[in-house]
């Protein structure tokens, strides 16, 4: 697929064109992914979605973002979903295969709605599967970023003002719950390094270093 362009309002000639790119950044919790894609947007100059995503999704199901949130952090196992699957196949127990639950119409509404920020290109998309949902594409740079497990508990200690065992029980749920979400659902190992195009640990680089190298490499793409 050939990478798409939009205008470009400023530079040397009129009428120029730029290329238009969509950076996925995954992480593992507490690396401080948010800031640096935020120092990332602010040098390109694209849009940032993050906490727009789960609200857009509830205006289309209806519900609050804060189910939206509550339906992608507790993502089923695989073993789980294999067990619903039975349940609504089996004619005694009244339930019908062929109605999604909200879990599933979640994670639907969750795919077009980062196929539809992707399409406007310029776009950095926290989370959300997006590095899976988009793929390997030339216009797509997926980022996953990482950092040593003690640093990231001293990091989340510094940033939330909490103690060592709150930090450390927070990192390993979040990262739980990301491994189950990425699996369950897309069928595929989230901190497998060769579902990503660029790698960073977070700790060798700082916030301003790692947002440095995706901007270089978002510019190369």
């Amino acid at each position: 697929m050939a990478a798409s362009f939009t205008p470009y309002a400023g530079g040397p000639s009129k009428g120029a064109y730029k290329p238009s790119v969509i950076i996925t950044i995954s992480n593992r919790y507490g690396c401080g992914a948010i800031g640096i894609a935020r120092r990332v947007c602010d040098s390109l100059g694209y849009e940032f979605v993050d906490q727009q995503l789960p609200v857009v999704v509830a205006k289309r199901l209806r519900t609050s973002p804060q189910a939206v949130e509550s339906a992608e952090h507790g993502a089923r196992t695989v073993s789980e979903r294999m067990l619903r699957a039975l349940e609504y196949g089996t004619p005694e127990l009244g339930g019908r295969a062929d109605v999604p639950s909200f879990d599933e119409e979640c994670l639907r509404e969750v795919k077009e709605a980062v196929r539809d920020y992707a399409s406007h290109g310029n776009v950095v998309l926290i989370g959300r599967g997006a590095n899976a949902i988009l793929g390997r594409r030339p216009d797509v740079l997926r980022v996953f970023m990482y950092a040593p497990r003690d640093w990231r508990i001293h990091h989340i200690m510094d940033s939330h003002g909490v103690d060592e065992k709150t930090a450390a029980a927070e990192v390993e749920r979040v990262d739980r719950a990301r491994t189950q979400y990425m699996q369950a659902y897309y069928g595929v190992k989230w901190v497998d390094h060769n579902n990503y195009d660029l790698t960073i640990d977070t700790s060798a680089f700082g916030e301003e270093g790692s947002a440095e190298l995706i901007v270089n490499a978002a510019r190369r793409r």
